[in-house]
């Protein structure tokens, strides 16, 4: 199984990776033992975004570049950030997988066809697990020259769930600046209109089909 998107879809009304707004998680627990296909939800998200913030305690900048994977109907399913700080080589990718996954195995994530490295899982709460690799500037290099971040999970049948991130502007957000509350807050309230609308289109569909098999009735 691949969940995979043609676009970006990033996680409406939430600050990138959040893990107490991880929600719906649990609904591709059902979808892990089968094929199954994430699709671009909203142009306004088609992108990876940075976010960074000051410790105070250590003072140094914090920085994560981050991208979520959606449903086309805007669930969310999946998250990766590559968390760096001022002044560190070593590098943090987080990620945050769905639920119905065995944790034992961890995760395979690899840039192309580059070699694969191992992250395990720290934390689950009920609607999603956490799961890190410590990693260092020679694989963010990957990324800003690869095509694709696969992050390759197991099922409950031992089968794998490959969750692919596309990597054409990952480049471009993690060398540039990082947004501001601002402009997190007016790209987040258009990726929900868009969500709705689409929702609102589904919906207009199923009404359509179901109307049409009525008429066809004799």
């Amino acid at each position: 199984m691949t969940v995979t998107v043609a676009k970006s879809a990033a996680k409406a009304v939430r600050a990138p990776l959040s893990a107490a707004a991880v929600l719906g998680l649990a609904a591709l627990a059902g979808a892990v033992s089968g094929p199954a296909q994430a699709q671009s939800t909203s142009s306004a998200a088609d992108s990876w975004i940075k976010v960074c913030r000051t410790d105070e305690k250590a003072k140094k900048e914090l920085c994560k570049t981050a991208y979520d994977l959606r449903t086309t109907g805007g669930q969310f399913l999946a998250s990766v950030a590559i968390v760096e700080a001022t002044g560190e080589g070593r590098k943090i990718v987080e990620m945050i997988m769905p639920t119905g996954l065995l944790l034992q195995p961890g995760l395979k994530v690899q840039v192309d066809q580059n070699k694969a490295e191992d992250a395990k899982f720290g934390m689950c709460a009920p609607d999603g697990c956490v799961a890190q690799l410590v990693s260092t500037e020679a694989f963010v290099g990957a990324m800003k020259k690869g095509g694709q971040l696969s992050v390759t999970a197991y099922g409950q049948a031992s089968n794998p769930v490959a969750f692919n991130f596309p990597l054409a502007s990952f480049k471009s957000a993690n060398e540039g600046k990082p947004l501001d509350e601002a402009a997190l807050k007016k790209r987040e309230e258009a990726i929900a209109a868009e969500i709705q609308q689409k929702h609102k289109s589904i919906d207009d569909q199923l009404r359509e089909e179901q109307r049409k098999a009525g008429q066809a009735k004799p």
